[in-house]
């Protein structure tokens, strides 16, 4: 699904192609590179590029010429994003037609790209030979040895540590520069503070969540948080709000609410759902939307078009990501059981029988988004959080089907994605360019380990068990280079190590 730039711009005059097949086979029959370009709905340079550098003549001109031009959404396609994304958005890959990549470049102005797409064709032209032809295969798993799955305990020490290490005292949050809310991050320092009693782990959660409300990044005219802030102390937001944020947020607001009984979290949670409901939220009965975006309003002055900063409207991605979606469900069955809301609970069961109604492969297993029909099965995130939201509904309704579904999804991972040597791989079916190497991922493999130890409570299934060790015994270095990322994996590891798990 190919989409431009809200405001005005030509990018729709180049021969864009999405990523498949026939975009590959034509780059090989033309001996052409493929230019992979990989924006974000939200992202402001990357509506950039469609205004100024796609809606250019030349750049036009030159990409129809000598390329074959393939767009693709992060959100849409995160297992392409993933092998290809170099410094954010926008990504712009310049490939051979067997997906290996020549050179890279991020926003550049018209003129700039002009200048760069000319130099790759000529250099294209002068060492053809070396790159168009197709890069020796590789496999890289050849050389390892299935390991003994064993994991340590110190590592849910360090990780907390890291966490730690990296929090501002002042603003809250991770990190001296730009602010994310990683509501992962906090779940796994509220975890902490659970089992071990230390208030500083507790007192961080609380801090950051009370410094983003205070501040600029959450929103006083239409609620909700944007996703990031370019200053420590929140103040300068990128205006674009993420369910998945939205999700992981309500869910740190409802722990925090539960562990110290403030009425100002309750209160904090309570807005985070109206702005989901209110914003958010497709016909009843359906899923949620993905995100909403504001954007400048451009005007014309003295024949050039420049943007009103004052002024800004709204668009909202009215795809359905099954990811986000099913963490959705589980805050929303949450909010139902904390505070008290069967609304949140009628909601939550309703997205989630969309997802399984609507997201589903053929061939079982969920697919990543749905636009009037589902598109990109076997994406191991969208197994896991659907297998999780589903036994949140089991522990909420305590319905059969809920946990014979999740444990389908479990059985769906198992059979599809074991990784022989350690872990879960990300894809279930290798692709074409670099979707032929499957990844390994470290907070994948943590969520993964979460879904099978609570199967394992659920079902009393020993194998499940065993899986969330494969899972987390693929990975035993050290975790503090990780940082906030290693959250998931600490947050299943402390959970491994102090069984039975708690559904509910």
């Amino acid at each position: 699904m190919i989409r431009f730039s809200p405001n005005q711009n030509r990018a729709h005059l180049i021969n864009w192609l999405e990523w498949g097949p026939e975009a590959f086979q034509k780059a090989r029959d033309q001996d052409k590179l493929v230019m992979l370009y990989l924006g974000a709905f939200w992202c402001g340079f990357c509506q950039s590029m469609d205004e100024t550098s796609f809606s250019d003549d030349e750049v036009i001109v030159l990409l129809n010429a000598y390329f074959v031009p393939i767009r693709v959404e992060n959100a849409q396609r995160p297992d392409i994003d993933v092998r290809y994304n170099q410094n954010g958005w926008p990504t712009i890959v310049f490939m051979t037609p067997q997906g290996d990549r020549v050179a890279t470049v991020n926003h550049l102005p018209a003129e700039d790209f002009c200048s760069v797409l000319v130099r790759i064709q000529a250099a294209c032209q002068e060492k053809k030979g070396e790159f168009l032809e197709s890069a020796p295969p590789v496999n890289l798993e050849a050389s390892a040895a299935a390991p003994e799955a064993k994991i340590r305990a110190s590592a849910v020490f360090e990780i907390s540590n890291a966490l730690m290490a990296l929090s501002d005292e002042v603003n809250g949050g991770y990190g001296p520069d730009h602010k994310f809310p990683h509501p992962e991050a906090n779940d796994f320092l509220l975890y902490r503070y659970e089992t071990t009693g230390d208030a500083a782990f507790l007192d961080h959660v609380a801090r950051t969540l009370s410094a983003m409300r205070a501040s600029e990044t959450y929103d006083n005219e239409d609620g909700g948080f944007f996703r990031y802030s370019s200053k420590a102390d929140w103040s300068e937001p990128h205006r674009e709000k993420l369910l998945a944020d939205q999700a992981g947020i309500l869910g740190n607001c409802l722990r925090v609410f539960q562990l110290t009984q403030r009425a100002e979290y309750r209160q904090l949670a309570e807005e985070v759902i109206g702005y989901v409901d209110g914003a958010l939220s497709g016909p009843s009965g359906s899923a949620f939307f993905g995100c909403q975006d504001y954007l400048h309003v451009p005007i014309n002055r003295n024949g050039e078009t420049v943007y009103n900063s004052q002024k800004t409207f709204s668009v909202v991605d009215e795809l359905v990501y099954t990811d986000a979606n099913a963490q959705a469900v589980s805050s929303y069955l949450e909010a139902s059981r904390i505070l008290g809301r069967p609304d949140c609970r009628d909601r939550a069961l309703g997205a989630l029988e969309f997802l399984w109604n609507h997201c589903r492969a053929a061939g079982g297993g969920m697919c990543h988004y749905h636009d009037g029909e589902p598109h990109v099965p076997g994406l191991l995130v969208d197994q896991i959080y659907t297998g999780i939201a589903l036994l949140d509904a089991y522990g909420a309704t305590g319905e059969a089907g809920y946990l014979e579904r999740a444990a389908q999804l479990g059985d769906e991972i198992l059979d599809a994605q074991t990784n022989p040597f350690g872990g879960f791989h990300d894809i279930s079916r290798e692709g074409m360019a670099h979707l032929r190497y499957p990844l390994t991922l470290l907070a994948e493999n943590g969520i993964a380990a979460m879904l099978f130890l609570r199967l394992a409570d659920s079902a009393g299934e020993r194998k499940y068990r065993r899986a969330a060790l494969w899972a987390l015994g693929a990975f035993t270095e050290d975790f503090t280079p990780y940082g906030v990322y290693a959250a998931a994996y600490g947050r299943a590891l402390g959970a491994y190590m102090s069984l039975p798990i708690q559904t509910s």
